[in-house]
């Protein structure tokens, strides 16, 4: 039985409109067990659910499906830091409008479209969950733990709390000990490619640099998250192979770490 290991980027393909999720999903129905990290939830929470969130609040600003596509642009468009924001919003919009068959108004589809969303955040952890066969918990991420909840205001609550080593509250730290050689082999690869790799691979160097002389530095949540490509993927080498798709970092990593890397967006 083949074994495949999920990062991030590959999981959200999973919950897009049915035309990109199929493309995945055809990839991945070869492997008879697939895995995914704690981290990789938690980054789907920041990167997915809190676009669905931030969408869900914005249908209630507004009329018809049209006028809600229009105010995320506006919002969103203007600034180029907001560009992957508005990437996502647009496509969550896309996937959601897509499981919508009957003929109705713009007014029809936008209360429609808030129900979609709300079921769709709130059952977004179980539906994860039956994404895959296993999920690792080495840093043993509280924030990954935290579930979306709806408020008693009827708002839907998408939180990730910022994590200081002060109030440590997860095992990064000690998953680094216990994989401290294969982090340093990383490091020494990406140091080996010198002012080729890509901003975030000399990030993820220094970051290793510093964590090996003191490991609680990356109990902080915006350390740790500068690495969550090489956290996951450490966490996933068990598995036969690899999927993502992002090549800039995992092509490396799969080579470091000895992995087949399949990714079927860039194969599409």
């Amino acid at each position: 039985m083949q074994t495949v290991h999920i990062d991030t980027s590959i999981q959200i393909e999973r919950f897009k409109a049915f035309q990109k999720a199929q493309i995945v999903e055809d990839a991945l129905k070869v492997f008879g067990f697939k895995s995914t990290s704690s981290y990789s939830k938690l980054e789907f929470k920041r990167v997915w659910l809190k676009r669905l969130a931030y969408l869900y609040s914005a249908t209630e600003k507004v009329n018809r499906t049209d006028e809600l596509i229009g105010y995320i642009t506006d919002h969103l468009g203007s600034h180029p830091g907001h560009r992957r924001k508005l990437c996502t919003s647009l496509q969550a919009i896309q996937s959601f409008l897509s499981k919508i068959n009957e003929a109705l108004s713009p007014e029809a589809q936008l209360i429609r479209l808030r129900i979609h969303l709300r079921n769709a955040i709130l059952g977004s952890y179980d539906l994860w969950d039956s994404s895959i066969t296993y999920e690792y918990n080495g840093s043993e991420c509280i924030r990954a733990m935290e579930k979306p909840k709806s408020l008693a205001s009827g708002k839907i609550e998408v939180s990730i709390p910022e994590c200081k080593r002060s109030k440590i509250q997860c095992k990064i730290h000690t998953f680094y000990q216990k994989k401290q050689k294969i982090f340093t082999q990383v490091r020494v690869a990406i140091e080996k490619i010198g002012d080729k790799a890509s901003d975030e691979l000399k990030e993820t160097a220094n970051i290793i640099s510093k964590a090996e002389k003191d490991s609680e530095y990356l109990c902080n949540s915006k350390v740790c998250y500068l690495i969550s490509d090489t956290l996951i993927a450490i966490e996933g080498l068990d598995m036969d192979c690899f999927a993502a798709n992002n090549d800039k970092e995992w092509i490396l990593l799969s080579n470091v770490l000895g992995k087949e890397l399949l990714n079927p967006i860039r194969n599409q």
